[in-house]
């Protein structure tokens, strides 16, 4: 189900969006006061958005492989010092009835704030279609949205897990729109056709299964949390980071080539990945030069609100952009 992605600047763009997540929800079989429940959100969420901040971001879709409708709400306004504050009913900097953030929490089936002073807030809620069902923080989360004036994204990525090992795959088709988007499918089709490959076989089965598309940038990892690794390969520049306690970020290598139009060489690399590491992929869409300890606090938060915050200060607005985070 592709994600309702909006940019909220005017109040009257809320009932669009309130719109679009409610029709969602009722595609993931929400009943009636479910929906409602999550239209309720959005709705609070962009006011308190336009109040705050001025203007921001929506993305709303289908938790991939469940029956959840994730929301995460981006803005770069003035952000919070103090976000438990900001979540206790009354509590208000502009002289409302504060509560806002508070309907949230109430509403949601997990939801977590991550703000920063100067740089913006990120807000992420989770609704299940049954009610009264708590949710706990995913391992993985991501953020997709094609290129401005594009119906479809030309990225695409997948994971699987086999015998303890946890396997993601990012595409990045060349070009962008429903050409890009077939060699990306194609990718991570490949991916779930064979997921008991070896990482450099599986990415040889990709070349061979993009030769009659346009091909694409790929990258796999595979994280084998029993022995501490995670392997890497890739070909163009589909970018691979882990992140582990105060040691400097760990860039992997991709070789050059193109899968399905060119691949010289094929290769595997290990690194080492301690528990409590984070992985990222990204495509270029996203700028390289982010750290994500510039964000005091943000490696403790949900995998989607980190991919919303690195998204949100580094897509470069003129591509496919696509991020994923593991932990």
């Amino acid at each position: 189900m592709p994600a309702y992605i909006a940019r909220i600047e005017d109040p009257s763009q809320i009932a669009e969006a309130r719109r679009e997540v409610r029709r969602i929800a009722h595609a993931l079989d929400f009943n009636e006061q479910a929906a409602e429940k999550a239209a309720l959100v959005v709705t609070e969420a962009c006011t308190n958005l336009l109040k705050h901040a001025t203007r921001g971001q929506v993305i709303a879709g289908q938790v991939p492989g469940c029956r959840l409708l994730e929301i995460l709400i981006l803005d770069s306004g003035p952000g919070m010092a103090d976000v438990e504050s900001s979540r206790q009913d009354g509590h208000s900097t502009t002289g409302t009835s504060g509560t806002g953030l508070g309907a949230i929490g109430r509403l949601s089936s997990y939801s977590e704030i991550y703000s920063r002073p100067g740089r913006g807030t990120a807000i992420l809620v989770r609704l299940a279609a049954e009610a009264g069902i708590p949710l706990q923080p995913a391992n993985t989360g991501a953020v997709q949205v094609p290129k401005p004036g594009e119906e479809v994204c030309g990225d695409q990525w997948g994971q699987t897990a086999v015998a303890g090992r946890r396997v993601f795959l990012l595409a990045d088709g060349l070009g962008h729109g429903t050409d890009a988007a077939i060699a990306s499918t194609a990718a991570v089709d490949t991916l779930y056709r064979h997921p008991d490959l070896a990482l450099v076989d599986l990415l040889a089965a990709v070349h061979d299964a993009l030769r009659h598309t346009r091909g694409a940038a790929v990258a796999i990892a595979e994280i084998d949390a029993e022995r501490g690794t995670v392997a890497f390969g890739g070909l163009g520049n589909v970018s691979g980071i882990v992140f582990s306690g105060d040691a400097p970020p760990r860039h992997m290598v991709s070789t050059n080539g193109t899968a399905g139009v060119e691949a010289r060489h094929i290769r595997e690399f290990q690194y080492p990945y301690p528990e409590g590491a984070t992985l990222v992929l990204h495509s270029d869409g996203i700028s390289t030069h982010w750290n994500l300890f510039d964000y005091p606090g943000l490696a403790a938060h949900d995998p989607a609100i980190i991919a919303g915050v690195v998204y949100r200060d580094f897509s470069r607005g003129n591509d496919d952009a696509t991020i994923v985070v593991a932990k």
